[in-house]
């Protein structure tokens, strides 16, 4: 996490560090998590791009649609509870795969689905969220969880997040509170 106060140049190196990625061929998606949005919504759409990308990698092809599947099942059950998401299906979801409506279990599904699918492809997917800070604390909660999950393991899929300081309590916050996990399935 990229942390500080406005105008300090969180974004401008978030955005170097993108262009870097990228000039080494790890695949990115990269979002700005505005207020009354969530990120959720946002990542869909970015990691559509990234999945059709590796899909035409021969390796990663059979893994790539099943993560197609996931993005569409986990889509689709975020439309039931966040009216601000809207994502093209290339694909029909993958009856059981990210589709429960557990945004913890469901992000954690479909992160590590793309984990796998990055490996296969012999690359990595990093994901760059930009003023983080806005995120619901079930939100936090569940990023939290499902990038864990991946780090366990070992799947190359990861988040580099920029935020105003407040972020690094939240963050805390977010995943020390018990209730946190119950709040996420609601």
């Amino acid at each position: 996490m990229l942390v500080g106060l406005r105008g300090v140049g969180k974004t401008v190196l978030l955005d170097q560090m993108k262009r870097d990625a990228d000039a080494r061929g790890i695949h990115t998606a990269c979002f700005e998590a505005p207020e009354n949005h969530s990120p959720q919504a946002l990542l869909a759409p970015a990691l559509r791009g990234d999945l059709l990308g590796l899909r035409r990698r021969e390796a990663a092809n059979e893994y790539a649609i099943r993560g197609l599947r996931a993005l569409a099942g986990f889509a689709s059950k975020l439309k039931v509870g966040y009216a601000d998401i809207e994502v093209r299906l290339d694909y029909d979801p993958e009856p059981g795969l990210a589709d429960n409506g557990d945004l913890d279990g469901d992000l954690t599904a479909l992160l590590e689905q793309v984990g796998v699918e990055a490996r296969a492809a012999e690359t990595a997917v990093v994901i760059f969220i930009d003023d983080l800070q806005y995120a619901e604390e079930s939100q936090m909660a569940a990023l939290i969880s499902s990038l864990h999950s991946c780090s366990q393991q070992q799947l190359p899929v990861t988040v580099i997040g920029a935020a105003l300081p407040q972020l690094r309590g939240r963050m805390g916050e977010a995943k020390s509170n018990p209730t946190s996990a119950v709040r996420a399935m609601l």
